[in-house]
């Protein structure tokens, strides 16, 4: 499998932005993969592409160069396993386990400092593909 994405590696990236994001802020990335075509709005053809966006947001700059770069398009849903293991570490999921869409939301931190987090994962109308978005409320 194409996915070289170390789990100590992209969690320690990963709590860095959920934990960069102050008390009444809300951040957020969208990591959007497509399989097997370009995306919508693009006319050159692929076997895959990924964008990433984090509205400048330099902590979710660094969590999308990071999928970017070691995450695969075609299995994208290993990334969204991964991302709920980092922030929730006793979520475990059987390797057989598929995720092809959900709606996920996760407290991140402590009852006095932390996050509020929502994960979705499906199907990207607005470029097709899958879109794979990470919203996060400080607190």
């Amino acid at each position: 499998m194409a996915y070289a994405v170390q789990s100590s590696e992209f969690c320690a990236v990963l709590r860095s932005f959920v934990g960069a994001v102050k008390p009444a802020a809300v951040e957020s990335f969208t990591f959007r993969t497509s399989w097997g075509a370009n995306f919508k709005d693009a006319s050159k053809e692929v076997l895959y592409a990924k964008r990433c966006e984090h509205a400048g947001y330099p902590a979710a700059k660094q969590v999308c160069a990071y999928l970017m770069e070691h995450a695969s398009a075609e299995f994208t849903r290993i990334s969204v396993k991964k991302t709920i293991s980092c922030l929730s570490p006793n979520s475990k999921f059987d390797d057989q386990l598929t995720i092809d869409s959900g709606v996920f939301s996760i407290t991140y931190g402590t009852q006095e400092r932390g996050a509020l987090v929502d994960l979705t994962f499906n199907d990207d109308d607005k470029v097709g593909g899958k879109a794979f978005k990470l919203v996060v409320n400080g607190y």
